[in-house]
């Protein structure tokens, strides 16, 4: 018995040293596919064996990843096969690989996440598989234990139009998604950054009933203060019960709005879309937590006078503006009573003031709203 679990080893070493030549993998493929890694699938299921369970998906590792990101057209029927062994043998290991000794896990959600971004296993497998729940626990862990393909996984299933909010309302995990870009800030995680936000945006996409985004009109002309041409056809069924928790990182959200240098232009993109979408998914907790935070609006519409504005700083520029106007709306109409700085009022109503003015497209006629709406504010 231990001779043959050696030789096993042994065999798998081999393999693996093999999966690490491309040329040999791209020139072999289909006998990878079709034979080595359906037996791989068969050796790691029941075996106690740590460091053989771990070749075998080091080596579906190795082997899928220079067969997608190398070869640059896969045959047809070769793909066809890759698709069927993806979600014939690996995906139902997946709930096992996820809960194997490390690092076991991680090279799982890697190569799911690649596996999804490729197209050969639908969200609707994972579905079917239950494994949503799964992919979430790791918000409800030590944070400093996340990778990114965690993250990039939840917005997976967060993005695709065949999951059901209901499930991801279930989950509660709202509050967790904030903690995590709390987490990623403090920390400098550049690379957790975007896929975070992101994830953040599809839980208020969700929230508001929309699942594919918002409008390419929307997109190239924000309008939150004119409310007929920001709407969705919302069912209460589909909402996120706890999006409003999101309220308490508004401030966080506006941070990362802030960031108009042209390496963290995107990032902003994102926070800025997510100020927008949470002032409509939750208009009170969003208001509050907006008005509480001027300080942080004033260097953004500052950025107007510092620097050329490209067109996306342009963009990012309007949706704060239209965010203004729409909190000091909200909060006449919802008649809220909250310590609002005079003089964070006075320096922003200059800024806005002198936008009025601005021969930036679309920009002055948002800043003459927003000047009215602040005119109305109680100092």
């Amino acid at each position: 018995m231990q001779g043959r679990d050696d030789f096993r080893v042994t065999l798998l070493q081999v393999l693996e040293c093999i999966t690490g030549d491309a040329p040999l993998v791209t020139q072999n493929g289909e006998i990878i596919i079709r034979e080595i890694l359906p037996s791989l699938a068969a050796i790691y299921n029941g075996n106690k064996d740590g460091d053989a369970r771990f070749l075998c998906l080091k080596i579906w590792f190795d082997s899928l990843t220079i067969l997608l990101t190398e070869c640059t057209e896969i045959e047809q029927q070769i793909s066809e096969d890759l698709k069927s062994i993806s979600n014939s043998h690996f995906l139902p290991l997946y709930p096992a690989l996820i809960q194997d000794e490390d690092p076991i896990p991680a090279y799982a959600q890697k190569l799911l996440v690649m596996l999804v971004e490729f197209d050969y296993i639908k969200i609707s497998n994972l579905l079917r598989h239950n494994t949503v729940s799964q992919c979430f626990e790791f918000l409800l862990g030590d944070l400093s234990s996340a990778n990114v393909n965690n993250v990039k996984l939840c917005l997976a299933l967060a993005s695709a139009p065949e999951m059901e909010s209901k499930l991801l309302s279930q989950l509660k995990v709202v509050r967790r998604i904030g903690n995590l870009l709390e987490f990623v800030n403090a920390k400098d995680m550049e690379d957790f950054l975007e896929p975070t936000l992101s994830l953040c945006r599809a839980f208020l996409l969700r929230s508001l009933g929309n699942k594919k985004g918002l409008s390419s009109n929307y997109t190239k002309e924000p309008t939150l203060l004119s409310e007929a041409s920001f709407t969705f056809e919302v069912d209460p069924q589909e909402c996120i019960r706890d999006i409003a928790d999101f309220g308490s990182n508004i401030g966080l959200f506006l941070h990362f709005a802030g960031l108009d240098d042209d390496t963290s232009i995107a990032v902003a993109d994102i926070a800025s879309e997510c100020v927008v979408l949470l002032l409509k998914a939750a208009s009170r907790e969003a208001t509050t937590g907006f008005l509480t935070n001027l300080p942080k609006i004033t260097p953004i519409l500052d950025s107007w006078r510092r620097r050329k504005s490209t067109e996306l700083h342009l963009l990012v520029l309007k949706r704060v503006l239209h965010c203004l106007g729409y909190a000091c709306k909200q909060y006449l109409s919802q008649a809220m009573i909250l310590s609002i700085s005079g003089h964070d009022v006075s320096k922003i109503n200059a800024i806005v003031s002198e936008m009025k003015n601005s021969d930036a497209a679309g920009l002055n006629s948002i800043a003459s709203l927003v000047a009215m709406e602040l005119q109305r504010l109680p100092r």
